[in-house]
């Protein structure tokens, strides 16, 4: 069964009139927008990301509340969308500072307390990029290795891996691709398989502004539970923001908030 874009925003709609977002006044009469952590992400980014958080907790209601995945159609997605990218990577076995970044791996699990067993790899690839699939698979390229100056920069990029995860943006994104597609309604685990497959790209591409913004913040709290320098956790934004287009165009059509923004926010969460 296929249901409509239009079917699934019109779901959007009645999620917003059946379970209005939470949106105080302050005795100026103007909107404070809060966010499940604390209000940060809205008060410290662009001035479009307040709207655009209050649609997209619309969005993640409506996909909450539409269905749900087993755990077995989750495990089945995520096995099939690890044997794809080992066909599609070459994963190392040695690479740059190995004793230290599985250190810091091993430190940031332990600080997440996720019930979810993650497992780092890393791929060959001169991109600088990391990614995470459900599972609980994260990948690092080679690149990112390269491009990084310190073991508390990677710990705070490994808290945001793990924060996609454990803030359910891979399982929504999953059942937003099934609610607008030909694949709703199916069950089987072959049929699952396939889909993992075929949509594979879909799974690994960006994610949207307000969940990387979300992730930002569950990365910068593991990290900083683990012991690491809150102060460096910015250092790959600084890197990135050198060569940044600011215009509204960008921001419009980024799938990742502008750099500039993601530094003050973790400017914020360092002096709060």
């Amino acid at each position: 069964m296929k249901i409509p874009n239009s079917t699934f925003w019109v779901s959007v709609f009645i999620v917003l009139c059946s379970n209005p977002a939470n949106a105080q006044m302050d005795s100026s009469g103007s909107s404070s927008y809060q966010s499940d952590l604390n209000g940060d992400i809205v008060n410290c980014g662009h001035l479009f990301d307040g709207p655009s958080y209050y649609i997209k907790q619309l969005e993640n209601k409506s996909l909450d509340n539409m269905f749900s995945l087993t755990k077995e159609q989750k495990r089945a997605i995520g096995k099939a969308n690890y044997e794809k990218t080992l066909k599609k990577y070459k994963l190392l076995n040695d690479f740059q500072h190995k004793e230290s970044v599985l250190q810091t791996f091993a430190n940031i699990k332990n600080a997440a307390h996720a019930s979810t067993k993650f497992k780092l790899h890393v791929i060959a690839s001169t991109d600088i990029n990391a990614f995470t699939m459900i599972g609980g698979h994260i990948y690092l390229t080679s690149g990112l290795l390269d491009y990084i100056d310190s073991m508390d920069e990677l710990a705070f990029i490994l808290g945001h891996e793990i924060g996609h995860h454990e803030k359910l943006h891979l399982e929504r994104k999953i059942k937003k691709i099934m609610a607008t597609s030909s694949f709703f309604g199916k069950t089987g685990v072959e049929d699952f398989t396939k889909i993992a497959v075929d949509l594979n790209n879909k799974f690994s591409a960006p994610f949207d502004q307000i969940n990387e913004y979300e992730s930002d913040e569950y990365g910068f709290e593991v990290a900083k539970n683990a012991g690491y320098d809150v102060n460096r956790f910015a250092d790959f934004f600084k890197k990135l923001e050198k060569n940044e287009d600011r215009s509204i165009l960008t921001k419009l059509n980024s799938t990742h908030p502008f750099s500039s923004d993601r530094i003050k926010c973790l400017e914020n969460y360092i002096a709060n």
